[in-house]
């Protein structure tokens, strides 16, 4: 391995520091925009549309920063999703309540989610995705909070290239 280090400052850069070079997931290659899209259920919660719109946006927002390219929000159905220059971040989000009176107060609620990407044009290259998340869902009618951000941060340092944490 030492002589791959001294060939060339790539190689020099790549043996020096703790990180490890890794080969990019075929997702992202030729990806010139990252659409989001979100399914929070179970569909009988009393406002998940609201709820499902609240997060998706603050999903988008947080995967925005630093993005190297454009992302932006697919509604269920829109041409985005299998376009051939668009990587797509699902996120799937289940509230997990104690009992049925408790899904329209989210008194004691878990907000439990997942990340992945797909890429309709590309060959699977990730048989997972993130590591599933759980966070206490907002209060009925509020925004999403900073525990959901931190959760949401974990997720995509794990999914999104430009997000990734180097190899300890």
């Amino acid at each position: 391995m030492a002589w791959a280090c001294a060939l060339s400052p790539i190689g020099v850069m790549i043996c020096g520091g703790v990180a490890t070079a890794s080969t990019p997931a075929l997702a992202w290659d030729g990806a010139r925009r990252l659409g989001v899209q979100c399914l929070v259920d179970p569909d009988r919660a009393p406002d998940r549309r609201r709820l499902q719109a609240a997060l998706c946006d603050r999903v988008r927002a947080l995967a925005a920063d630093k993005a190297p390219i454009p992302v932006v929000l697919l509604a269920p159905g829109d041409s985005g999703l299998i376009a051939a220059d668009t990587a797509v971040l699902l996120f799937h989000a289940n509230i997990q309540s104690e009992g049925p009176q408790s899904l329209g107060s989210r008194g004691g609620s878990l907000l439990v989610f997942s990340l992945r990407v797909f890429r309709a044009t590309a060959a699977p290259s990730e048989l997972f995705g993130a590591a599933p998340r759980a966070t206490a869902p907002p209060a009925f009618g509020a925004d999403p909070s900073s525990q959901f951000d931190a959760a949401v941060n974990a997720a995509l340092a794990e999914t999104l290239p430009w997000r990734s944490r180097p190899a300890p």
